[in-house]
Order: C-alpha cells, then sequence, then structure tokens
C-alpha cells in the first residue's frame, strides 16, 4: 500500500508555511505552529490506520470474455465489494493492454458500506494476439482527506484476440458466402474412382482384380484372398505460413501474416467440417511450429490454439527446414498449402527449388501474396525524378516475381496470386476446386 498525501493535509501545510515567516515577528507564532502540529500528526496517524482497515475489507474480481474478435466491442467488468462498515470514497484505475481502445483512464467510485459495485467498460482491440488485463489499481481517500492510500489488487486475466471472422457466430459475410463454390463438390468426389484406403478381407470373387490378391493371407488360407479399398473418407490437408519479413508488409485489412492467419483458420473450417483432417505449420527462418492433421469439427480450436498469436519477427524466410519437417512427419500424399509471397528468381531459387521437390509428392497450391504497396507506386502518377525512380524499382520487382510464378507453375505447383485482403475466397474456392479433381 501506497500513502500520499491528501487534499485537506496539503492545505494545512500550505498554511503553516504561509504563516511561519511571521515567527521573525513574534516568536510565539512558533510555538504555535509547532502545537499545530501535533493534533494533524495525530489526526494524520489515525487515518493512516483506517486506510489500512478500508483495503483490508476491500474486494475486486474482474468478469470479461476469454476470447474475443479483433476489432470487435467486448464488455469488461470490475466488481469491487466492501466489506466494511463504513463506506468507500477513491479512485479505480484498471491495467489494460496499449492496444486497447479506448484507454482506460482512472474515474471516482463510491462503495457504500457492506455492498458492491460493478464498472463495465466496452473495450476493443485491433490487434491479433493475447494480452493481459490486469491489476487493477484502487486510491481510496481518508474520512478527513489527510491522506490518500493507492493499493494493487491482483485480478489479472488472460485475453485472446482471434481474426473476427472466426470468432462471429455468422463466420463469413453473406457476399463472401456468395462467392464460394458448391461445397457438394468435396462430397461428390469422395465417391468417385476405384478407392485407396482398405477396407477388409474377403475371398476373391468372379471379376475380382487378381492385382489385389493378398498373397500371404491366401497362403495361410489355402484359397485366394483378396483386398478390398474404398474411395477414401479422409484426406490430409497441410496449411503452411510463412511468418518471415515479407509477410510483415502492411495492407488495408492488417498485415499480409493477419490475412494469412484469418484465412488458415477459415479454410481449415471447411476442410475439417466437410470431413478431411487437416494440420498447420508456420516458419520463418526456421520452423516455429507443426501441428500434424487432426480431425473433426470441433479441432479447430486446435488449430485456432496454435496459430493465433502468429507475429512477424521480421526474419529472412527459408523454406528448406520446413520442407525437411514435411518429409519426415507428412509423409502421406496431401494437399499442402503455402501461404507467402515471392520475390524474384534470385533470391528465391531455393525456395523454388523445395516447392517444386514437394510438387512431386504432394498436391501443393501456392498462395502468393501480392504487396499492395508496389501496386500503388506503379500506378501513381510521377511528378519528380524520385518517384520515376521508385516507379522503375517497383515495376521491375513485380516483372520478377511474375517470372519466377511463372517458373513455379511449370513446375507443377497450383499458383493463386490474389491481394491479402482478397485471399481468403478464392483460397477456399481454390481448395474445393483441386478437392473435386479428386487429384489425391
Amino acid at each position: 500500500m501506497k500513502i500520499r498525501p491528501g487534499r485537506n493535509l496539503i492545505r494545512a501545510i500550505v498554511v503553516l508555511a504561509a504563516c511561519s515567516p511571521l515567527t521573525f515577528a513574534a516568536t510565539q507564532v512558533g510555538w504555535i505552529l509547532l502545537l499545530a502540529l501535533v493534533p494533524l500528526s495525530l489526526a494524520s496517524r489515525r487515518e493512516y490506520r483506517a486506510l489500512r482497515e478500508m483495503h483490508a475489507k476491500i474486494k475486486i474480481t474482474r468478469t470479461q470474455p476469454q476470447v474475443v474478435g479483433r476489432d470487435l466491442s467486448f464488455s469488461c467488468e470490475v466488481g469491487i465489494a466492501n466489506e466494511g462498515s463504513e463506506a468507500v470514497v477513491g479512485t479505480v484505475r484498471d491495467i489494460l493492454p496499449v492496444e486497447a481502445i479506448p484507454d482506460h483512464r482512472p474515474h471516482p467510485v463510491r462503495v457504500p458500506a457492506e455492498s458492491n459495485i460493478v464498472t463495465t467498460t466496452e473495450l476493443r482491440i485491433p490487434e491479433r494476439g493475447q494480452y493481459e488485463l490486469g491489476p487493477v489499481w484502487l486510491r481510496l481517500r481518508g474520512p478527513w482527506q489527510l491522506l490518500e492510500a493507492q493499493k494493487s489488487y491482483d485480478c489479472r486475466a488472460m485475453l485472446k484476440v482471434l481474426p473476427e471472422t472466426f470468432v462471429s457466430q455468422e463466420g463469413l459475410s453473406e457476399d463472401q458466402r456468395a462467392q464460394l463454390l458448391m461445397l457438394d463438390k468435396l462430397t461428390k468426389a469422395r465417391q468417385s474412382g476405384a478407392g485407396t484406403e482398405f477396407e477388409s478381407l474377403s475371398e476373391f470373387r468372379q471379376g475380382d482384380d487378381p492385382r489385389r490378391i493378398d498373397w500371404r493371407t491366401t497362403a495361410r488360407l489355402g484359397h485366394p484372398i483378396v483386398r478390398r479399398y474404398q474411395v477414401e473418407r479422409h484426406r490430409d490437408v497441410m496449411i503452411i505460413v510463412d511468418c518471415g519479413r515479407l509477410m510483415g508488409a502492411e495492407t488495408d485489412a492488417g498485415s499480409k501474416l493477419d490475412c494469412a492467419v484469418d484465412s488458415t483458420l477459415l479454410l481449415a473450417e471447411v476442410a475439417l467440417k466437410h470431413g478431411d483432417r487437416c494440420g498447420v505449420g508456420f516458419f520463418d527462418d526456421r520452423v516455429r511450429g507443426f501441428r500434424t492433421p487432426v480431425s473433426g469439427i470441433n479441432s479447430v480450436h486446435i488449430i485456432a490454439e496454435s496459430i493465433y498469436n502468429l507475429q512477424s519477427e521480421w526474419r529472412e524466410s527459408d523454406f528448406g527446414a520446413m520442407f525437411a519437417e514435411l518429409q519426415i512427419r507428412q509423409p502421406r500424399r496431401s494437399l499442402i498449402v503455402v501461404i507467402s509471397d515471392i520475390v524474384d528468381v534470385e533470391t528465391t531459387s531455393r525456395f523454388r527449388t523445395s516447392l517444386a521437390r514437394l510438387a512431386k509428392s504432394h498436391v501443393l497450391l501456392f498462395a502468393a501474396l501480392r504487396t499492395p504497396l508496389l501496386e500503388k507506386i506503379v500506378h501513381a502518377p510521377m511528378s519528380s525524378l524520385l518517384d520515376g525512380s521508385r516507379k522503375s524499382v517497383a515495376f521491375q520487382l513485380l516483372q520478377q516475381r511474375q517470372k519466377a510464378l511463372h517458373t513455379l507453375r511449370h513446375s507443377g505447383v497450383h499458383i493463386l496470386d490474389v491481394e491479402p485482403s482478397e485471399l481468403t475466397v478464392p483460397l477456399i474456392n481454390e481448395f474445393i476446386d483441386l478437392r473435386s479433381q479428386n487429384l489425391l
């Protein structure tokens, strides 16, 4: 508990200080001033004890949701309970993240005896991640306002801020839903073809494919046994997100990484909802996380827990380590979605080589996120030589980027080249289209 002088104590000290020059004219004034300090000190000591008792009988609790949507309003309630026999008056201040809007400033409170009050604040946090709320500081005034006592109440709470489209009950907006392809393609795709997923063993019948005879079981039982297969009910989808420096570029909808995380969660939800297994991985100059595919719509929260707090640390991306991780932990043929960007042919040669090798054993979709700033520079009017130089460099970067993407297409990689803010719907549509082609 921290003690500071109150309003009336400061006034009394100012008055005594103003009267102190009179001691040069009359020594009796000095003795009067010293005698005045005695009751003032005794009263301050008594008020200190009263403030300690007041704080000892105060309980503070906090109530707020554990998960909220990015830049969506939510309520934060702070309850102050007074178990004492006297009313308390003071100021309360809740410590909030610097990203929170509005910043919660101190405001006065009065809690009657043996009762409680609740203060409610509407907040929003425009940045995705994990945040801590608290502690709560309470400053009480003494009965005579000679002293003020401030104490911190440790009622901290953790808050997760997820993409708003993932947290919202509506999910995608109606306009976005109207742009999606029919999800029935996923069901139809599963029912076409001969199937490659083992189902059971049975006796050989006329018309069975001799290539499916299980010779080991046939030798043990003494008559032909064949393997029965079914069309795959579950297929693996791996979503790989780049967290390197290129993904830290700002767009109209946050950074590229923000857009990638938003789309990843919604794509995972679509895949899991229609029976596929889905996993995620993220990397920059190293593998920062890898979760093998899981099944069931409830697993989308496991994926969200893995990826919602991703932040770019402005490191150069190196896909080699993630490529090695995929070879070890995901040998089964899968649909792999890589969300990243590419600059030019020379500086991304290793990246492109790893993607081309990955496309030989998996169905690979590379979602390349454009840099809006380059497009703005190219289409901006020129007013100086510096503007012309900027336009020339931006045009050259865009040209080299297109050349690199063209090289990837010829390596068997499916390419999706979109603006970051428009990634979600084209990505889900491309996933559905590839899924319907039965390429797995």
